[in-house]
């Protein structure tokens, strides 16, 4: 899953006003004016601001001839049209009642279900969640590649879809986690569900699986809750796993510390598999302590190759008939100088 961060907190960086000409939104807030809208879209700092003949005034100005906001004296409407000093200012943004036509605050948005933003979500090659100042919302992106068929960004599709963060967070069962569990030697993590673990301070803690991701914090927060640092260090311990990145495990764990999460959920000795949403890789997890501990089944099958073809014991030393020991038990090279060793035993 890729989403673009476009944390928008942009209010069109121009004024728009409502049907009582008030001011509304010119200073990047958002103002009522009108007892029909909800009381989170009053701005306290203007509220006291009006107009009057086309002439903005504050209530609490004193320095000015009765009233008169000298800040904004040379700003006024006329005829539907904002006008700044003399200069039309933004005039295709206003309709003749003076509202924006950009964002038609007291027109009612249409709000999407739950269940409709997973749905969209599960449509898409990506997506962008943002904000516009007075909603949360969802758009789409569609992958382009180039001729030669490299991935060369993306571009929107689709309409904006709003949302309440709540009720997509109630359709992936936030009240109602899952517990991750080992079966035949799998680690699963279902995609677009919730998950909790006991931490090793002995609370629970929650992980959201999205795509192929994991993710500590619920969906579309935007950063409005304190950081779990043990969440987010059980979410990229499992998801680099499921995504092949051994490298950047080991330059974080020890081999030791490595083997010691795998067993502490359950995976036993042998081929193991992990899987986050539509992301799986398969390892296979020596007894040998000595041995690396995450290697994965195309270097096992490398390994096991070799043993049985006999490239593993060409040099002279080698020779047909001799004793030699691999993963602590003892094989006879045959003629070829390869052992008959069964496909899944230790190779190292």
């Amino acid at each position: 899953m890729r989403i673009n961060g476009n944390f928008f907190n942009n209010f069109m960086g121009s004024s728009f006003f409502n049907r009582h000409s008030t001011v509304s939104g010119m200073f990047g807030r958002r103002n009522v004016g009108s007892a029909n809208m909800p009381d989170w879209n009053r701005v306290n700092k203007y509220s006291k601001t009006y107009m009057k003949d086309g002439v903005l005034y504050h209530v609490g100005n004193k320095n000015a001839d009765r009233n008169r906001a000298n800040k904004y004296s040379k700003t006024y409407m006329k005829d539907g049209v904002l006008y700044h000093k003399g200069n039309r200012t933004e005039s295709k943004l206003y309709t003749r009642q003076g509202t924006l036509a950009g964002a038609r605050p007291n027109q009612r948005r249409q709000f999407y279900s739950g269940q409709q933003i997973l749905d969209a979500i599960k449509k898409y090659d990506s997506y962008t969640l943002g904000y516009d100042g007075r909603s949360i919302y969802f758009q789409g992106r569609e992958n382009v590649y180039r001729s030669n068929g490299k991935y060369a960004g993306s571009h929107p599709v689709g309409e904006k879809m709003y949302f309440n963060p709540d009720y997509v967070n109630d359709a992936l069962g936030i009240h109602n986690p899952k517990q991750m569990s080992v079966k035949d030697n799998e680690v699963r993590f279902d995609s677009y569900s919730y998950y909790q673990f006991k931490g090793k301070d002995g609370r629970n803690h929650t992980v959201l699986s999205m795509g192929s991701s994991l993710n500590a914090g619920t969906f579309a927060n935007f950063g409005k809750e304190r950081i779990d640092k043990e969440a987010v260090e059980y979410a990229d311990f499992w998801e680099d796993v499921a995504h092949g990145n051994v490298w950047s495990i080991e330059q974080r764990y020890s081999q030791k510390e490595i083997r010691q999460k795998l067993t502490d959920v359950g995976i036993q000795n042998g081929f193991f598999t992990v899987t986050v949403g539509n992301r799986s890789q398969s390892y296979y997890l020596s007894a040998n302590e000595d041995a690396m501990t995450l290697f994965d089944k195309e270097t096992y099958d490398k390994r096991y190759n070799a043993l049985i073809s006999g490239k593993t014991f060409q040099l002279d030393k080698f020779q047909p008939g001799q004793t030699v020991t691999i993963g602590g038990k003892d094989y006879v090279l045959n003629e070829h100088k390869g052992i008959d060793i069964e496909y899944g035993a230790e190779v190292y």
